[in-house]
């Protein structure tokens, strides 16, 4: 590959050269689910994901909760944008500390979540 790199005078970019410094690992995870907690005293269903853009990793929180009448559902969604690299040097156990009890011990055993900072660390 390195000849044909050299035949056409051109040269490979590497990780910190791609836009907003987005490497492999992001590009080949789009979404990674990483918990969710039903609330059955509240009526609420809340799920987190992490997810990488164009723009960089960020976390989404879908929470989902009755409405006021009948067949009516509300709720929200939060998106939360996250330097660049900030899972390096973490582990499911470290990142999991980041979230509320609820959502801990899921995130703890994500095992696509542990893929990718396994991935990501090496």
């Amino acid at each position: 590959m390195k000849k044909q790199v050299q035949k056409q005078n051109t040269r490979l970019k590497g990780p910190s050269e791609r836009p907003a410094a987005q490497t492999i690992k992001e590009i080949t995870y789009r979404e990674i689910f990483l918990a969710d907690h039903r609330d059955e005293e509240h009526h609420e269903y809340t799920k987190l994901t992490l997810c990488f853009s164009d723009k960089g990793p960020y976390l989404l929180e879908d929470v989902y909760t009755p409405g006021w009448s009948a067949g009516n559902y509300g709720g929200g969604t939060v998106r939360t944008d996250l330097p660049t690299g900030f899972y390096r040097g973490q582990t499911p156990e470290t990142f999991a500390e980041h979230f509320g009890e609820r959502f801990r011990e899921q995130i703890r055993q994500n095992a696509e979540l542990a893929a990718f900072l396994e991935e990501a660390n090496s």
